[in-house]
């Protein structure tokens, strides 16, 4: 049998007979569902009870905290963005890549770790903050079932609940916002100079959980509608988290630590409450919705990482599920997994781990592509529908 350069190219980067195979495809979104996902997974956990949190150590460095913190997430997004397009998943997993293998399963392992971290937040917010005397497991159970079961069904079911929810989800924010009435004094923003920048790092960077959120969509593929949906969904996001840190320091200023969440407060403050009554509900609608949505986007991008990295997501739906329903109970104090999450070795543990990732999968896309100019009848990414 005659050999050609055509042959050659099409199994040069099959796996060897014996090995395990290729895995599935990606599950392949539009970029409005990656758009809506950005903005109903982004939030959340940055506006909620975190300006509160952040306040404690930078007081009105609040918000340029919030500025250069978000700069930091949108690079990790670029580099989403980039791998996601390149089609590198799909090369890497078809070649087998020791190193891709390694990679995915520390993502998977990280993501199961934020995971986790976020649905502590959510039961003490749910136990203490919202229904104070309530018993635990209930909160527990109630709360891990549509978590495990929407990230168990993978990315499309985050994207069409994200799809459909992102909307109202806006619309509410946004109606609490136009209709805000209160005492604002944006001068307390305005102080840059108010902590020494060794100082602002070095209080900064332990509320570094938050960055990354959106790494499970490196796991999809992309096909594209006419408007930049990806690029709108990030502005408003980023613009809204930023928006809501101003408010948060011009409300509050050195107050701002006693605030348990940012967004019922927000709601609190409204024109309309005198016509409809007091909107709460709303912003605690959102709130609920929006940390579903998030932890679900996690479990997903867990099960997909672990997935190319040992051949089967199961590994990682069940740690997930085991952490947030079992340690959840069992650990007597929940307050302590939020504290400790706050501390400064693992805020710049997780500060250095998204920058590690994010220029990794880079490298991944910019090393696949290479590759595939000499074999370009590999798997290719994302595609383009005009």
């Amino acid at each position: 049998m005659k050999t050609t350069a055509a042959t050659v190219r099409n199994t040069a980067f099959r796996p060897p007979a014996g090995e395990i195979p290729a895995i599935a495809p990606a599950a392949t979104i539009y970029n409005s569902q990656a758009g809506s996902i950005i903005f109903a997974c982004g939030i959340v956990f940055k506006v909620s009870s975190l300006p509160g949190l952040v306040a404690q150590n930078l007081a009105e460095a609040t918000l340029w905290l919030y500025m250069f913190m978000s700069a930091v997430d949108l690079l990790c997004l670029v580099a989403i963005y980039a791998f996601s397009r390149s089609g590198a998943d799909a090369f890497l997993s078809q070649t087998r890549s020791l190193f891709y293998r390694v990679l995915c399963g520390l993502m998977s392992l990280y993501l199961v770790l934020k995971g986790f971290v976020y649905f502590v937040y959510t039961v003490i917010f749910l136990t203490v903050d919202l229904f104070a005397g309530i018993d635990l497991y209930i909160v527990v159970i109630v709360l891990a079932v549509p978590v495990v079961y929407i990230g168990a069904k993978g990315f499309r079911a985050v994207a069409r609940s994200s799809e459909l929810l992102a909307p109202v989800l806006f619309f509410l924010i946004l109606l609490n916002l136009v209709f805000l009435k209160t005492d604002l004094d944006f001068g307390r923003n305005l102080p840059l100079t108010a902590l020494p920048p060794s100082d602002f790092f070095k209080e900064g960077l332990r509320y570094s959980l938050w960055l990354g959120d959106m790494f499970p969509l490196l796991f999809v593929r992309l096909k594209n509608k006419r408007l930049p949906h990806f690029a709108l969904g990030a502005g408003v996001s980023y613009a809204l988290v930023l928006t809501v840190a101003m408010l948060a320091v011009a409300m509050y200023g050195r107050a701002l630590p006693h605030v348990y969440n940012m967004l019922i407060r927000i709601a609190g403050f409204n024109q309309l409450s005198l016509e409809i009554g007091r909107l709460e509900w709303a912003a605690l609608f959102v709130v609920v919705v929006m940390a579903v949505e998030g932890m679900s986007l996690a479990v997903a991008g867990a099960g997909e990482s672990c997935r190319r990295a040992v051949g089967s997501p199961v590994p990682a739906f069940l740690l997930f599920a085991t952490a947030t329903v079992v340690g959840t109970i069992a650990i007597p104090t929940l307050h302590e997994v939020v504290d400790f999450s706050l501390t400064p070795p693992f805020g710049y543990a997780c500060f250095g781990i998204a920058l590690a990732f994010a220029a990794a999968f880079a490298a991944c896309a910019l090393y696949a592509r290479h590759r595939r100019k000499t074999a370009p009848d590999t798997p290719s990414g994302g595609e383009r529908h005009e």
